[in-house]
Protein backbone atom coordinates (compact mmCIF):
# COMPACT_ATOMS: atom_id res chain seq x y z
CA UNK A 1 0.00 0.00 0.00
CA UNK A 2 1.06 3.13 -1.30
CA UNK A 3 1.38 5.77 2.27
CA UNK A 4 2.05 9.67 1.55
CA UNK A 5 4.57 10.96 3.95
CA UNK A 6 3.07 13.05 6.86
CA UNK A 7 5.22 15.76 5.94
CA UNK A 8 2.70 15.86 2.56
CA UNK A 9 -0.60 15.38 4.18
CA UNK A 10 -1.39 18.84 5.36
CA UNK A 11 -0.68 21.22 2.18
CA UNK A 12 -2.25 18.64 -0.35
CA UNK A 13 -5.31 18.57 2.41
CA UNK A 14 -5.78 22.41 1.76
CA UNK A 15 -5.29 22.14 -2.04
CA UNK A 16 -7.90 19.60 -1.85
CA UNK A 17 -10.18 21.64 0.17
CA UNK A 18 -9.68 24.69 -2.50
CA UNK A 19 -10.14 22.61 -5.82
CA UNK A 20 -13.80 21.27 -4.45
CA UNK A 21 -14.43 24.88 -3.58
CA UNK A 22 -13.53 26.27 -6.96
CA UNK A 23 -15.48 22.89 -8.66
CA UNK A 24 -18.50 24.27 -6.28
CA UNK A 25 -18.38 27.85 -7.22
CA UNK A 26 -18.23 27.17 -11.02
CA UNK A 27 -20.62 24.53 -10.61
CA UNK A 28 -23.02 26.76 -8.89
CA UNK A 29 -21.96 29.60 -10.96
CA UNK A 30 -22.21 27.99 -13.81
CA UNK A 31 -25.62 28.91 -15.21
CA UNK A 32 -25.63 32.00 -14.95
CA UNK A 33 -22.29 32.85 -16.56
CA UNK A 34 -24.19 31.06 -19.19
CA UNK A 35 -27.00 33.44 -19.69
CA UNK A 36 -26.53 36.32 -22.41
CA UNK A 37 -27.68 37.44 -25.86
CA UNK A 38 -25.71 36.64 -28.63
CA UNK A 39 -25.33 39.57 -31.06
CA UNK A 40 -24.11 39.27 -34.81
CA UNK A 41 -24.14 41.86 -37.32
CA UNK A 42 -23.39 41.71 -41.08
CA UNK A 43 -22.51 44.30 -43.67
CA UNK A 44 -23.30 45.10 -46.95
CA UNK A 45 -24.19 47.44 -49.85
CA UNK A 46 -27.59 48.53 -50.74
CA UNK A 47 -28.56 50.76 -53.61
CA UNK A 48 -25.44 52.71 -53.00
CA UNK A 49 -25.86 52.55 -48.93
CA UNK A 50 -24.76 50.13 -46.74
CA UNK A 51 -26.87 48.59 -44.62
CA UNK A 52 -26.33 46.26 -41.43
CA UNK A 53 -28.40 43.15 -40.92
CA UNK A 54 -28.43 42.81 -37.12
CA UNK A 55 -29.56 39.43 -35.47
CA UNK A 56 -29.83 39.09 -31.78
CA UNK A 57 -30.40 35.74 -30.15
CA UNK A 58 -31.14 33.58 -26.61
CA UNK A 59 -28.70 31.65 -25.35
CA UNK A 60 -31.19 29.96 -22.98
CA UNK A 61 -33.64 27.15 -24.30
CA UNK A 62 -35.73 27.08 -21.91
CA UNK A 63 -36.04 30.72 -20.52
CA UNK A 64 -36.77 33.97 -21.88
CA UNK A 65 -35.30 37.51 -21.38
CA UNK A 66 -36.33 40.72 -20.69
CA UNK A 67 -34.55 43.08 -23.26
CA UNK A 68 -33.43 45.59 -20.54
CA UNK A 69 -31.05 47.81 -22.81
CA UNK A 70 -30.53 48.41 -26.74
CA UNK A 71 -28.36 50.65 -27.90
CA UNK A 72 -27.57 51.48 -31.73
CA UNK A 73 -23.96 53.68 -32.86
CA UNK A 74 -25.26 55.34 -34.85
CA UNK A 75 -28.72 56.22 -33.46
CA UNK A 76 -31.49 53.68 -35.06
CA UNK A 77 -34.79 52.44 -33.60
CA UNK A 78 -36.06 49.10 -34.35
CA UNK A 79 -39.47 47.64 -34.27
CA UNK A 80 -37.53 44.35 -32.76
CA UNK A 81 -34.43 44.64 -31.44
CA UNK A 82 -35.75 47.14 -28.07
CA UNK A 83 -36.22 47.57 -24.33
CA UNK A 84 -39.20 45.39 -23.47
CA UNK A 85 -40.28 42.40 -20.65
CA UNK A 86 -39.94 39.10 -22.26
CA UNK A 87 -39.04 40.19 -25.80
CA UNK A 88 -35.88 37.93 -26.16
CA UNK A 89 -37.92 34.90 -26.22
CA UNK A 90 -36.13 30.94 -25.23
CA UNK A 91 -34.23 30.05 -28.35
CA UNK A 92 -35.87 26.88 -30.21
CA UNK A 93 -34.90 27.80 -33.84
CA UNK A 94 -34.48 30.34 -36.68
CA UNK A 95 -38.29 31.58 -35.90
CA UNK A 96 -36.62 32.83 -32.06
CA UNK A 97 -33.92 35.15 -33.48
CA UNK A 98 -34.80 39.30 -33.28
CA UNK A 99 -34.11 40.44 -36.67
CA UNK A 100 -33.30 44.32 -37.96
CA UNK A 101 -31.90 45.64 -40.68
CA UNK A 102 -29.99 49.34 -39.94
CA UNK A 103 -29.49 51.31 -43.17
CA UNK A 104 -26.20 53.70 -42.73
CA UNK A 105 -25.01 56.82 -44.55
CA UNK A 106 -21.96 56.42 -46.78
CA UNK A 107 -19.53 58.61 -43.63
CA UNK A 108 -20.36 56.13 -41.34
CA UNK A 109 -17.48 53.97 -41.51
CA UNK A 110 -18.87 51.45 -38.63
CA UNK A 111 -21.56 50.41 -36.52
CA UNK A 112 -22.40 49.01 -33.07
CA UNK A 113 -24.96 47.14 -31.43
CA UNK A 114 -25.16 46.54 -27.51
CA UNK A 115 -27.68 44.80 -26.31
CA UNK A 116 -28.31 43.79 -22.09
CA UNK A 117 -31.02 41.48 -21.13
CA UNK A 118 -32.20 39.82 -17.61
CA UNK A 119 -33.14 36.24 -17.01
CA UNK A 120 -35.37 35.38 -13.77
CA UNK A 121 -34.18 31.38 -13.16
CA UNK A 122 -35.83 30.49 -9.96
CA UNK A 123 -34.48 33.27 -7.21
CA UNK A 124 -31.95 34.64 -9.03
CA UNK A 125 -31.87 37.78 -11.02
CA UNK A 126 -29.32 37.08 -14.12
CA UNK A 127 -28.13 39.90 -16.13
CA UNK A 128 -25.73 40.09 -19.08
CA UNK A 129 -24.68 42.37 -21.99
CA UNK A 130 -23.04 42.05 -25.23
CA UNK A 131 -21.88 43.45 -27.69
CA UNK A 132 -21.00 43.54 -31.72
CA UNK A 133 -19.32 45.53 -34.25
CA UNK A 134 -19.24 45.74 -38.12
CA UNK A 135 -17.33 47.78 -40.44
CA UNK A 136 -18.17 49.47 -43.94
CA UNK A 137 -17.73 46.97 -46.73
CA UNK A 138 -14.52 46.81 -48.44
CA UNK A 139 -13.95 49.60 -51.00
CA UNK A 140 -16.55 51.07 -49.62
CA UNK A 141 -20.04 51.72 -51.26
CA UNK A 142 -19.84 53.02 -54.77
CA UNK A 143 -22.20 56.12 -55.34
CA UNK A 144 -24.71 55.84 -58.24
CA UNK A 145 -23.41 57.53 -61.38
CA UNK A 146 -26.07 57.93 -64.24
CA UNK A 147 -25.36 57.10 -67.78
CA UNK A 148 -26.08 58.63 -71.16
CA UNK A 149 -25.58 57.04 -74.79
CA UNK A 150 -25.47 59.37 -77.62
CA UNK A 151 -26.05 57.86 -81.13
CA UNK A 152 -25.55 60.02 -84.43
CA UNK A 153 -27.05 59.51 -87.50
CA UNK A 154 -26.37 60.39 -90.90
CA UNK A 155 -29.72 62.66 -91.19
CA UNK A 156 -27.86 65.21 -88.08
CA UNK A 157 -29.35 63.86 -85.54
CA UNK A 158 -28.22 62.91 -82.38
CA UNK A 159 -30.18 59.52 -80.30
CA UNK A 160 -29.92 60.30 -76.27
CA UNK A 161 -30.75 57.66 -73.95
CA UNK A 162 -30.34 58.07 -70.10
CA UNK A 163 -29.93 55.14 -68.28
CA UNK A 164 -30.63 55.36 -64.20
CA UNK A 165 -28.08 52.61 -62.27
CA UNK A 166 -29.24 49.08 -60.78
CA UNK A 167 -28.23 50.69 -57.09
CA UNK A 168 -29.28 54.27 -57.60
CA UNK A 169 -31.53 55.13 -54.24
CA UNK A 170 -33.77 57.21 -56.17
CA UNK A 171 -35.51 57.82 -59.93
CA UNK A 172 -33.31 60.69 -61.86
CA UNK A 173 -35.08 63.35 -63.11
CA UNK A 174 -32.89 64.82 -65.90
CA UNK A 175 -33.68 67.51 -69.31
CA UNK A 176 -31.90 67.64 -72.58
CA UNK A 177 -30.60 70.98 -73.43
CA UNK A 178 -28.86 72.11 -77.12
CA UNK A 179 -26.30 75.05 -76.62
CA UNK A 180 -27.58 78.52 -76.94
CA UNK A 181 -31.14 77.63 -75.51
CA UNK A 182 -32.12 77.99 -72.26
CA UNK A 183 -35.30 75.82 -73.37
CA UNK A 184 -35.07 72.08 -72.78
CA UNK A 185 -35.55 69.55 -76.00
CA UNK A 186 -37.25 66.60 -73.93
CA UNK A 187 -37.38 66.24 -70.22
CA UNK A 188 -37.90 62.76 -68.57
CA UNK A 189 -38.07 60.04 -65.48
CA UNK A 190 -36.23 57.05 -64.79
CA UNK A 191 -36.64 54.18 -62.35
CA UNK A 192 -33.59 52.95 -60.82
CA UNK A 193 -31.99 50.46 -62.89
CA UNK A 194 -33.86 51.20 -66.03
CA UNK A 195 -33.31 53.63 -69.45
CA UNK A 196 -35.66 56.13 -70.70
CA UNK A 197 -37.29 56.24 -73.79
CA UNK A 198 -34.61 57.33 -76.69
CA UNK A 199 -35.05 61.34 -77.05
CA UNK A 200 -34.22 62.37 -81.20
CA UNK A 201 -32.65 65.68 -81.02
CA UNK A 202 -31.88 67.35 -83.95
CA UNK A 203 -28.70 69.51 -84.28
CA UNK A 204 -29.67 71.00 -87.92
CA UNK A 205 -27.67 72.87 -89.75
CA UNK A 206 -25.04 73.78 -87.17
CA UNK A 207 -23.32 69.94 -85.92
CA UNK A 208 -20.99 71.85 -83.63
CA UNK A 209 -23.84 72.58 -81.22
CA UNK A 210 -23.61 70.45 -78.29
CA UNK A 211 -25.79 68.28 -76.42
CA UNK A 212 -26.18 68.65 -72.69
CA UNK A 213 -28.03 66.28 -70.22
CA UNK A 214 -28.39 67.55 -66.89
CA UNK A 215 -29.86 66.34 -63.29
CA UNK A 216 -33.45 68.23 -62.15
CA UNK A 217 -30.71 69.93 -59.69
CA UNK A 218 -28.87 71.55 -62.51
CA UNK A 219 -25.11 69.44 -62.19
CA UNK A 220 -24.63 68.21 -65.75
CA UNK A 221 -24.33 64.39 -66.48
CA UNK A 222 -23.15 64.56 -69.85
CA UNK A 223 -22.70 66.35 -72.90
CA UNK A 224 -21.76 65.39 -76.85
CA UNK A 225 -21.42 67.03 -80.26
CA UNK A 226 -22.65 65.40 -83.49
CA UNK A 227 -19.60 63.40 -85.34
CA UNK A 228 -19.65 61.36 -88.67
CA UNK A 229 -20.98 57.98 -87.63
CA UNK A 230 -17.92 54.97 -88.19
CA UNK A 231 -17.65 54.18 -91.85
CA UNK A 232 -19.33 57.89 -93.05
CA UNK A 233 -22.45 58.84 -94.39
CA UNK A 234 -22.26 59.20 -97.91
CA UNK A 235 -22.63 56.15 -100.21
CA UNK A 236 -20.46 55.91 -103.04
CA UNK A 237 -21.77 55.03 -106.92
CA UNK A 238 -20.28 52.87 -109.54
CA UNK A 239 -21.12 53.56 -113.59
CA UNK A 240 -20.81 50.47 -115.77
CA UNK A 241 -21.07 51.11 -119.50
CA UNK A 242 -20.70 48.32 -122.13
CA UNK A 243 -22.06 48.06 -125.29
CA UNK A 244 -24.93 45.59 -124.60
CA UNK A 245 -26.00 47.95 -121.27
CA UNK A 246 -25.75 50.22 -118.34
CA UNK A 247 -25.41 49.92 -114.71
CA UNK A 248 -25.62 51.89 -111.78
CA UNK A 249 -25.00 50.67 -108.45
CA UNK A 250 -25.26 52.31 -105.06
CA UNK A 251 -22.56 51.37 -101.89
CA UNK A 252 -24.69 52.52 -98.69
CA UNK A 253 -21.94 52.93 -95.61
CA UNK A 254 -22.93 50.91 -92.58
CA UNK A 255 -24.58 53.98 -90.79
CA UNK A 256 -25.56 55.82 -94.37
CA UNK A 257 -29.63 56.74 -94.50
CA UNK A 258 -31.86 54.26 -96.08
CA UNK A 259 -33.61 55.34 -98.74
CA UNK A 260 -35.81 54.70 -102.47
CA UNK A 261 -33.92 56.23 -105.65
CA UNK A 262 -36.17 55.48 -108.52
CA UNK A 263 -34.22 55.84 -111.89
CA UNK A 264 -36.28 56.82 -115.04
CA UNK A 265 -34.94 56.38 -118.88
CA UNK A 266 -35.71 58.43 -121.73
CA UNK A 267 -36.72 55.16 -123.51
CA UNK A 268 -38.07 51.81 -121.42
CA UNK A 269 -39.73 51.51 -117.48
CA UNK A 270 -38.66 52.92 -114.59
CA UNK A 271 -36.98 50.75 -111.96
CA UNK A 272 -36.78 51.77 -108.45
CA UNK A 273 -33.77 50.97 -105.87
CA UNK A 274 -33.95 50.15 -102.48
CA UNK A 275 -30.70 51.97 -100.59
CA UNK A 276 -30.31 50.26 -97.35
CA UNK A 277 -27.57 50.52 -94.82
CA UNK A 278 -24.66 48.25 -95.65
CA UNK A 279 -25.61 47.07 -98.65
CA UNK A 280 -24.65 47.55 -102.48
CA UNK A 281 -27.91 48.00 -105.09
CA UNK A 282 -28.19 47.55 -108.73
CA UNK A 283 -30.08 48.90 -111.42
CA UNK A 284 -29.18 47.57 -114.96
CA UNK A 285 -30.82 49.14 -118.23
CA UNK A 286 -30.16 48.30 -121.75
CA UNK A 287 -28.12 50.43 -124.02
CA UNK A 288 -29.26 52.35 -127.06
CA UNK A 289 -28.25 54.92 -128.53
CA UNK A 290 -28.94 58.62 -126.60
CA UNK A 291 -29.72 57.12 -123.81
CA UNK A 292 -30.28 59.25 -120.52
CA UNK A 293 -31.91 57.97 -116.40
CA UNK A 294 -32.64 60.38 -114.55
CA UNK A 295 -32.68 59.38 -110.87
CA UNK A 296 -34.92 60.40 -108.43
CA UNK A 297 -36.20 60.59 -104.20
CA UNK A 298 -39.72 60.82 -103.59
CA UNK A 299 -41.13 62.36 -106.99
CA UNK A 300 -38.36 65.47 -107.05
CA UNK A 301 -35.69 64.91 -110.12
CA UNK A 302 -31.97 64.80 -108.83
CA UNK A 303 -29.79 68.03 -110.30
CA UNK A 304 -27.53 64.74 -111.80
CA UNK A 305 -28.53 62.67 -114.80
CA UNK A 306 -26.75 59.61 -116.37
CA UNK A 307 -26.21 59.44 -119.96
CA UNK A 308 -24.97 56.29 -122.24
CA UNK A 309 -21.89 56.47 -123.59
CA UNK A 310 -20.76 54.04 -125.95
CA UNK A 311 -17.68 52.28 -125.15
CA UNK A 312 -14.69 52.39 -127.56
CA UNK A 313 -14.64 49.41 -129.63
CA UNK A 314 -17.89 48.17 -129.86
CA UNK A 315 -18.23 48.19 -133.59
CA UNK A 316 -15.25 46.00 -133.53
CA UNK A 317 -15.78 42.21 -133.88
CA UNK A 318 -13.34 41.65 -130.61
CA UNK A 319 -14.56 41.98 -127.07
CA UNK A 320 -13.85 44.97 -125.53
CA UNK A 321 -13.56 44.98 -121.53
CA UNK A 322 -16.32 47.83 -119.95
CA UNK A 323 -15.66 50.56 -119.15
CA UNK A 324 -16.77 51.21 -115.07
CA UNK A 325 -16.36 54.27 -112.03
CA UNK A 326 -14.30 57.13 -113.14
CA UNK A 327 -13.79 56.21 -116.65
CA UNK A 328 -17.65 55.91 -117.56
CA UNK A 329 -17.50 59.29 -118.76
CA UNK A 330 -20.94 59.14 -117.81
CA UNK A 331 -21.19 62.61 -116.02
CA UNK A 332 -17.98 65.19 -115.84
CA UNK A 333 -15.69 62.25 -116.24
CA UNK A 334 -16.96 59.54 -113.61
CA UNK A 335 -17.43 62.45 -110.62
CA UNK A 336 -21.62 62.15 -111.33
CA UNK A 337 -21.43 58.91 -109.75
CA UNK A 338 -20.55 60.46 -106.00
CA UNK A 339 -22.49 63.58 -106.96
CA UNK A 340 -25.34 61.25 -107.61
CA UNK A 341 -25.03 59.76 -104.28
CA UNK A 342 -24.10 63.50 -102.54
CA UNK A 343 -27.37 65.05 -103.87
CA UNK A 344 -29.48 62.06 -102.57
CA UNK A 345 -27.71 62.48 -99.54
CA UNK A 346 -28.51 65.99 -99.04
CA UNK A 347 -31.45 65.67 -100.32
CA UNK A 348 -32.95 63.72 -97.60
CA UNK A 349 -31.03 65.30 -95.15
CA UNK A 350 -33.02 68.67 -95.73
CA UNK A 351 -36.01 66.90 -96.47
CA UNK A 352 -36.36 64.48 -93.82
CA UNK A 353 -38.34 65.44 -91.17
CA UNK A 354 -37.22 65.62 -87.30
CA UNK A 355 -39.24 64.29 -84.56
CA UNK A 356 -38.74 65.17 -80.52
CA UNK A 357 -39.39 62.75 -77.97
CA UNK A 358 -40.31 63.96 -74.60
Amino acid sequence: MFRIPSVMRRPLAVAGAAFVGLAAVVVIGSPASAHHPEVSGTASCVEGRWQVEWTVRNSEQDLAADITGATFSPAFTSDTIKVAPGQLPAYQGEADVLRTTQVLDLSAKKATLEVSAHWKRGKRDINATRSATVHLPKGGCRKSVPEVAFTDDCAGQVTVVVSNEENATRKLRFKVLVAGSDKPVATGEVAPGESAEPIVVPVGGDKTKEIRVVAAGGKEIDSHKWSEPEGGCVPETEIEQTCDQLSIAVINPPNGLEFDLVFTPNTGEPQTMKVEKGRTATVTFPASPGLVVTPSVNGEDLDETISWTKPEGCDEDTPTLPKTGANAGAIAGGAGGLLLAGGALFYLARRRRLRFTA
